[in-house]
């Protein structure tokens, strides 16, 4: 049985797979909220007691806090855009991928590269399933995009089974 699903490395999957990278298992969104509030925290803290205490040490934690937070700022806003323009001759590559019983066919197209593999299950090192994204990494910096959504044959979860026979325990579903 054939399992056919497409991905175009749009600056969408490309931010997924960059999130994916600095968040692992968390939700990306959730996971910036939460440090975003936690920076706001700790500099609301820091202006009361540079208030109540005149203290000018104090002016060196408030730029670590809104450094902090300019960092977080770059890693979800700017590193994504960053990888996307890095793709050169790959950026807007289609993908299409054809799940056969030991392998993964892949056909990459775009307007300065053709390509074509086949890759053994077994050589993959770990994937990570997404709601929108499979993530199949055959080396830890070399990962083939699956847009769920472009299924056709099968299911996510079909694909899930034949997999995970191979990956084992480094298939991780994240929650998001």
């Amino acid at each position: 049985m054939e399992i056919k699903a497409k991905c175009k490395f749009d600056f969408e999957s490309i931010r997924a797979l960059t999130h994916l990278s600095l968040f692992k298992k968390a939700n990306p969104k959730k996971r910036f909220l939460t440090w975003s509030i936690i920076s706001g925290i700790l500099a609301v803290i820091i202006i009361l007691e540079m208030i109540i205490f005149s203290d000018a040490m104090l002016i060196v934690l408030l730029c670590v806090a809104v450094i902090l937070f300019l960092l977080e700022c770059y890693l979800y806003f700017l590193l994504p855009k960053i990888r996307y323009k890095a793709l050169a001759k790959m950026k807007d590559a289609e993908n299409e991928y054809i799940f056969c019983d030991n392998v993964l066919k892949t056909f990459t197209k775009s307007q300065e590269y053709n390509g074509e593999a086949e890759i053994e299950y077994s050589l993959f090192v770990k994937v990570y399933e997404t709601s929108r994204h499979l993530f199949l990494y055959q080396t830890n910096n070399q990962v083939f995009i699956i847009d769920k959504n472009t299924i056709e044959g099968g299911t996510a979860e079909d694909i899930r089974n034949k997999l995970s026979s191979f990956v084992k325990d480094k298939y991780v579903i994240c929650k998001y």
